[in-house]
């Protein structure tokens, strides 16, 4: 198991600005493993590779590499169920593995099919969402106390990143400039977004939603998620420097955007009107 320094860092928390121009089209494909019963595709490279979770028919969820139409099931030993997160431009992927009791939770790296386990020191559960190029990890893990926090993990040192007053925190991605993504909970169940950057925790609030959630970061600081509207729908979107947009999978019932790259390709999941997952590709319209 590795060993990390912990930095617990001092925070100011800013808004975000709340513009809302729709400015990007999108065509959209769904993704869904073959002779699967749940797809949820993660993360995406500038490459177009694709990486995810899908749930087979005896209700056993694996991760999966899709690169150039092909899918590839990623398994760590011994895992009850694997899911894949994220990839970046050196094709390394992370994510998280839960052990045969279904209890406990391992992050974990997978550098050309060679798959390492991890574990935030002390912690009884850890889980990892996204990274850079540079290898830096982003996720969450649970203290002895039982507290979620999100983490930033950079060679040795893990910081701990958390929105204050609330009672479960995850950092679900970052970008090659160190800005960081995430997400924190209240007591109600209510989330929040968030950005980390140079220090400095900025919140994020889709404009009417009564709960957001930020997911994926590229390059540009373009930022997507998944936010909840007045009626309870969930809806994803994309956020630019300065506008938000909504991102819906046509006739989906939900939508959730989930990773992107440095050319806005979206990847997520969405109901249909039958309460089907499925998973989606989003490519901006030229």
């Amino acid at each position: 198991m590795k060993r990390f320094a912990t930095i617990f860092l001092g925070l100011v928390l800013l808004a975000l600005p709340t513009t809302v121009i729709a400015q990007i089209s999108f065509t959209f494909t769904t993704i869904d493993v073959p002779r699967s019963t749940l797809n949820r595709p993660h993360g995406i490279n500038d490459s177009g590779d694709i990486v995810g979770l899908y749930r087979d028919k005896g209700n056993v969820g694996h991760g999966y590499l899709l690169r150039k139409g092909h899918y590839t099931r990623i398994d760590v030993v011994g895992a009850s169920f694997t899911s894949a997160r994220d990839i970046n431009n050196s094709e390394v992927i992370v994510g998280g593995w839960t052990d045969q009791s279904g209890l406990i939770d391992h992050g974990f790296v997978d550098v050309a099919g060679t798959i390492t386990s991890f574990d935030v020191p002390g912690a009884t559960t850890t889980d990892a969402f996204g990274l850079n190029d540079g290898g830096d990890i982003v996720g969450d893990y649970i203290d002895a106390e039982g507290v979620q926090h999100g983490f930033i993990m950079s060679g040795t040192s893990l910081r701990t990143v958390d929105l204050p007053d609330r009672v479960a925190n995850t950092v679900t991605g970052i970008n090659n400039a160190h800005v960081a993504v995430g997400s924190g909970t209240d007591a109600n169940g209510i989330d929040t977004g968030f950005r980390f950057r140079q220090r400095t925790l900025a919140q994020l609030h889709f404009p009417g939603a009564t709960s957001t959630d930020a997911d994926g970061v590229n390059d540009n600081g373009v930022i997507v998620g998944y936010y909840l509207d007045a009626s309870g729908v969930t809806h994803g979107f994309i956020r630019t420097s300065t506008t938000w947009q909504t991102v819906d999978f046509p006739g989906a019932s939900s939508t959730l955007a989930l990773g992107l790259n440095n050319a806005d390709d979206i990847v997520g999941e969405y109901y249909d009107s039958n309460g089907v997952q499925h998973g989606f590709l989003a490519v901006p319209v030229p």
